[in-house]
């Protein structure tokens, strides 16, 4: 019987070590998190601001209107430099969806498509495209990350159209207890073997000169949707796409 006793003893002990040691290196990622973090928010940025500056300082300056070469040099610097600069945001607002738990709040999500097709307003213009949507329901979330949702995948909407009239579709349906919003496009769409792949942070299928981006949008879009306890996928082929999201349904509803 003691001897029952003791082994149970030793195996809740041996448990009990397992995850204790599992919460010290969560906590220790964490902090590794927050330390990287810290550093390309201030410290990498420190002399990227400085090369900008004298970019700046080159172009309004008249050293370099003899000099064509030069001056297309210098374009590329700073063209490079601001590319960078977005590069390290991007990593920045990615892992601050590891670091900080979102604020959470009651969210009207047709609020949240009139402020993210405000912000894509020129875009929208340009393309020509005709964005249409219903009534869209409320749920508790993050407003700048929900926000930060739409704009990313209806950026890449827009971003990847065809040459036919452009069409952006936004629904949604219950299904159980999770809203299942669809952004539906007509666009040049994607092969079924990149649907994984596009979802990985800086993976693009792409040449930048072909289509802009850094390939970050769609891995933070995942990102925000999983810190909501849901999940985005893709559904494509040529010829149109269907980038699809759950969030949950409020509890008394």
């Amino acid at each position: 019987m003691n001897s029952g006793k003791s082994t149970e003893s030793t195996e809740l002990a041996s448990g009990w070590d397992s995850r204790s040691s599992l919460v010290t290196e969560l906590e220790k990622a964490k902090e590794e998190l927050e330390l990287v973090s810290y550093v390309t928010s201030h410290d990498l940025q420190v002399p990227l601001r400085s090369i900008m500056y004298a970019c700046n300082e080159l172009e309004e300056s008249k050293l370099l209107a003899q000099n064509p070469e030069a001056k297309a040099n210098l374009e590329k610097i700073n063209r490079e430099a601001n590319r960078l600069k977005t590069l390290m945001q991007g990593v920045l607002d990615y892992m601050r969806l590891e670091t900080f738990g979102p604020a959470h709040s009651l969210i009207d999500m047709n609020e949240i498509i009139t402020t993210a097709l405000t912000i894509l307003d020129e875009r929208i213009i340009v393309t020509g495209a005709k964005i249409n949507h219903g009534e869209l329901p409320q749920i508790y979330g993050h407003r700048g990350r929900l926000t930060r949702l739409f704009v990313n995948l209806l950026d890449n909407a827009l971003k990847f159209h065809g040459p036919d009239p452009y069409v952006i579709n936004i629904s949604v349906m219950r299904n159980g207890g999770m809203f299942e919003f669809t952004i539906e496009d007509n666009g040049i769409g994607i092969d079924e073997e990149y649907h994984d792949i596009i979802f990985v942070l800086f993976q693009r299928l792409h040449p930048a000169g072909e289509y802009p981006g850094h390939g970050i949008g769609l891995a933070l879009s995942r990102k925000i949707v999983e810190s909501h306890g849901g999940k985005l996928w893709v559904e494509s082929k040529p010829g149109g796409s269907r980038f699809k999201f759950t969030l949950p349904v409020l509890k008394n509803k």
